[in-house]
């Protein structure tokens, strides 16, 4: 998938502002609803008319729509948030239950990585339809994975590797690597919702395709 036409859209200074100061909120708590309803409307918006962002006329709809993606954030990331907390608690207790407490928060790194690979297509899905049941529905999501794996495990992996260098931004001092930080993660999230999205539609599981396939162009 080309994301050079949606980054040279996005930066255009017609434009930069829909999403600039909504990435500052990323990191704060409540207001980061807006900042991921925003993801999802855009994912919306790319699925029904391509390259684009969303205004913000409708922002008390944006913010419900954000603490529904946090909810399904929160739900594919149960198990490695169950196994960080128990190994956690067992580091605190002796040094024998501290070695298989560090064992078990190393898990939940691996479950964190393995969990969230499905969550680009369950935040697809679920803006496509607007319906949060949809965004669980986890073997209809790994299908449609499987018929683009290959571009989808590179999205990923860039993804996460971006992500990661983002959070080192936040050791420079005096708030200007919060600041760094917020925006350049938020800007990685926006790119990486464009980017599957626009494979999504090319999968089974986007009812955009269906509808084409059923309907020819020119009917």
């Amino acid at each position: 998938m080309d994301i050079i036409p949606f980054i040279q859209f996005t930066m255009n200074s017609r434009y930069i502002t829909r999403w600039i100061y909504t990435g500052i909120l990323i990191y704060i708590p409540v207001l980061n609803f807006f900042s991921l309803g925003y993801l999802s409307k855009t994912s919306r918006v790319t699925t029904i008319g391509g390259l684009g962002l969303p205004t913000w006329e409708n922002k008390y709809e944006i913010w419900v729509e954000g603490i529904k993606v946090i909810f399904i954030f929160i739900l594919y990331e149960a198990v490695p948030f169950f196994l960080f907390s128990c190994g956690f608690f067992l580091t605190t207790l002796s040094n024998i239950t501290a070695f298989f407490g560090s064992i078990t928060v190393k898990l939940s790194y691996i479950a964190l990585f393995i969990c969230s690979f499905f969550l680009p297509f369950a935040l697809a899905t679920f803006s496509e339809q607007y319906d949060f049941r949809s965004a669980l529905e986890f073997e209809n999501i790994f299908r449609g994975i499987k018929e683009v794996f290959i571009p989808y495990l590179i999205g990923y992996l860039a993804t996460a590797v971006a992500l990661y260098l983002c959070t080192l931004l936040i050791k420079i001092p005096y708030l200007v690597g919060f600041l760094l930080s917020s925006i350049l993660t938020y800007y990685i999230l926006l790119v990486a919702t464009y980017y599957f999205t626009e494979l999504f539609k090319t999968t089974t599981l986007s009812t955009v395709r269906i509808t084409e396939d059923i309907i020819p162009d020119g009917l």
